[in-house]
């Protein structure tokens, strides 16, 4: 039986054709995992600023407290946080505020690019602590 000569040149451009869409196959997949392992190490690695300020801002807030319970208790929280200013208690880009109309303060954090988040608190003695209370939260463009 004999073979006409263009099968021969069939046969190879198939098992190659075959052997490149296995080795597209793999590239696929070794692709997939570079991508899953950078997005895996940019999620661990991912620096929450925002977070960091909130922590930052109620610590510092809370030593102010402690430091002037005394002259709050005496005082009232209205009389004695008149003269707050709100370079008082400020980490970076984020600052505590107070309004003295509604009594309560605003931690003012940066959230995202051009974007303050405005979280409001009241703060109330309870015997000889005092406790802050989370009022509401809004977002301004800056």
């Amino acid at each position: 039986m004999q073979t006409k000569k263009g099968f021969i040149l069939i046969y190879t451009i198939l098992i190659g054709i075959i052997c490149l869409v296995i080795m597209i196959y793999i590239f696929d997949i070794k692709v997939a995992e570079v991508k899953y392992s950078a997005s895996a190490k940019g999620y661990i690695l991912k620096d929450d600023s925002y977070q960091k300020n909130k922590e930052y801002l109620t610590t510092m807030f809370f030593t102010y407290i402690k430091e002037n319970s005394k002259q709050i208790k005496e005082l009232g929280t209205n009389e004695f946080f008149n003269n707050f200013n709100n370079d008082t208690i400020k980490y970076g880009k984020a600052n505590v505020s107070y309004i003295k109309i509604t009594n309560e303060f605003i931690f003012a954090t940066p959230y995202e690019d051009r974007i303050n988040r405005n979280d409001y608190y009241k703060l109330e003695s309870t015997g000889e602590s005092f406790k802050i209370i989370f009022i509401k939260t809004d977002y301004t463009y800056k």
